[in-house]
């Protein structure tokens, strides 16, 4: 009989741990997405567990975001959105940056993905001890997919805006994306707006890809919103987005380069005079254009049909062809201020028939503030030593790295990656610094049609 004592011991000891192991039942709830400047990630999980944690240990968490396991670096008690609250009931999982492991586009190009796929566990061996109670595994895996995220985006209030097309008949419907932070709403004050036209790839109707595609998002951040000064001298300007459905290049005749007008020309305008009328705070005398690639072309077209509205311009990879701008329209743009930016190797529009010959015309047509940052290429600042695609030269403005212009001469230009060349405009530290001095004195009056 002795000889199954330890067989009945090892049965015995299998029971009570059996006996004393317990599964945290946790709910997903929301998904936090970070853009950065060539990917989106979610960095942030929500979760809901049964019973409250006190200071969890965030090295026994395992999570997988999309089938991707990630590293938890921090948890917080948090409201359900994942705003940090110390009395919250959920908790909020910061994971360690996986680029390009974000909610990322669909193959269509105009949507978000809808689910994304959250399983929060513990690591193998680990123990997650809550008062008297011993968990040895977390169950916490949505169903089919976490369809609600949280992101910068949401700082952004959202609207619509149909007017008619230009060069056919018929109306179409923009969206649009306005951050007015509640420090100057209410001030009494007039302050400066920065509009931003998206790309080719960020068209369709939900204007969040316009926000997040790019890194947009980073105009409300301290870092560029602490350049700029309202009436009053007090930080910060607001932020108006605009997404058309398809691409701003598009015109009654096709695809174009600026030997047609945008199809959006008109209806964009219309849009912007309406915000304008909605937020009579907004200086009129200090609004700022500018845009990535096919938004490059609309910023370069906004300023030739609309001479004098605009403070400031800042078109960015622009894509209108040189040869499409007559002589006449160089001297109307040589009266503007327009600070461009562009990377030397940038094989989706080359800047040698788009703004250098442009910039040289300017130049011999006596622009006085006019500027071209010429990057070499286009290095990664999320990740140093990161060589991204030439096109990507709007990284460089987000990351309020544009500092210098090349010389403002007809000769060829010299690229630079030192801030895209030598000379700092008007003396200013960075294109946001010169872009918040300059204020027209006559503002184009105009006639909203909505």
């Amino acid at each position: 009989m002795n000889r199954f004592k330890p067989f009945l011991t090892a049965v015995a000891l299998v029971i009570a741990v059996s006996a004393g192991a317990q599964t945290l039942k946790m709910e997903p709830q929301v998904a936090g997405v970070t853009t950065y400047e060539a990917s989106t990630a979610v960095n942030l999980v929500v979760v809901k567990p049964e019973i409250r944690l006190e200071n969890p240990d965030p090295s026994v968490f395992s999570v997988n975001t999309n089938g991707t396991e990630r590293n938890v670096l921090s948890i917080y008690p948090c409201d359900a959105r994942g705003a940090f609250n110390p009395e919250g009931e959920y908790l909020a999982l910061g994971l360690e940056k996986a680029s390009g492991r974000g909610i990322g586009l669909t193959k269509n190009g105009d949507v978000w993905k809808d689910e994304y796929s959250i399983k929060v566990a513990l690591k193998k061996g680990k123990v997650l001890k809550v008062g008297k109670q011993k968990f040895t595994a977390i169950d916490c895996e949505t169903e089919k997919g976490l369809r609600d995220f949280v992101s910068e985006a949401d700082y952004f209030n959202k609207g619509t805006f149909t007017g008619a097309t230009t060069g056919k008949p018929g109306e179409v419907t923009l969206t649009y994306a306005s951050y007015e932070p509640w420090s100057l709403k209410g001030d009494g004050k007039a302050n400066p707006l920065i509009i931003w036209l998206h790309g080719g790839g960020e068209g369709g109707v939900d204007v969040s890809i316009t926000l997040l595609g790019n890194e947009v998002v980073s105009l409300i951040r301290p870092q560029i919103q602490s350049h700029f000064t309202t009436e009053g001298g007090a930080g910060g300007a607001y932020v108006l987005s605009v997404q058309c459905p398809t691409m701003w290049m598009a015109t009654a005749k096709g695809f174009g380069h600026g030997d047609y007008p945008s199809l959006y020309a008109d209806v964009l305008k219309s849009c912007i005079d309406y915000y304008l009328e909605q937020n009579p705070d907004v200086d009129r005398r200090r609004v700022y254009v500018g845009g990535c690639s096919n938004g490059g072309y609309m910023t370069m077209h906004m300023l030739m049909r609309h001479p004098r509205f605009f403070a400031a311009a800042y078109p960015t990879c622009e894509a209108y062809m040189d040869q499409y701008i007559s002589d006449t329209e160089i001297a109307t743009l040589a009266e503007e201020n327009i600070w461009i930016v562009q990377s030397y190797d940038d094989t989706t529009v080359d800047p040698k028939t788009h703004c250098i010959p442009t910039f040289q015309r300017l130049m011999k047509a006596g622009a006085k503030n006019v500027w071209m940052s010429m990057f070499e290429n286009v290095q990664g600042m999320d990740t140093p030593g990161r060589r991204l695609m030439g096109h990507f030269s709007w990284c460089y403005l987000f990351n309020d790295a544009v500092t210098k212009s090349q010389e403002q001469s007809e000769g060829d230009v010299k690229p630079s990656n030192d801030g895209g060349g030598s000379v700092a405009p008007q003396g200013h530290a960075n294109i946001f610094e010169w872009m918040n001095a300059q204020v027209l004195s006559d503002p184009e009056i105009t006639h909203p049609r909505w």
